[in-house]
């Protein structure tokens, strides 16, 4: 804990880092990696802030696990634009393309 004033000894720095749903959803495996290191992260949507920070009971992991290549997409930056749509047949999951944000 690091004290901001002498006079104030119950004051302390706390460290969020903001981020919007948008960003969150597309660096959200780099997010989880921050919050087992010890960040907490404010991700914003519409006025609603959701805090994610680690579980102080929760015991140490020994590594966190290498999430590079699990999921691929042709444009990152596009990722809020695609999706995928199952309508219980046993074709499976088909690909569905949607504009961007307005």
């Amino acid at each position: 804990m690091r004290r901001l004033h002498p006079t104030h000894p119950m004051m302390y720095t706390v460290h969020m880092k903001r981020v919007t749903a948008t960003e969150a959803r597309k660096n959200w495996f780099r997010l989880l990696d921050e919050v087992a290191e010890g960040e907490v992260v404010v991700i914003e949507r519409e006025g609603t802030r959701l805090l994610l920070k680690l579980d102080e009971r929760a015991e140490p992991s020994a590594k966190v696990p290498d999430y590079q290549g699990l999921i691929r997409v042709p444009d990152v930056s596009e990722a809020d634009q695609w999706g995928w749509d199952w309508d219980g047949s046993s074709e499976g999951l088909r690909p569905r393309r949607t504009g961007p944000e307005t």
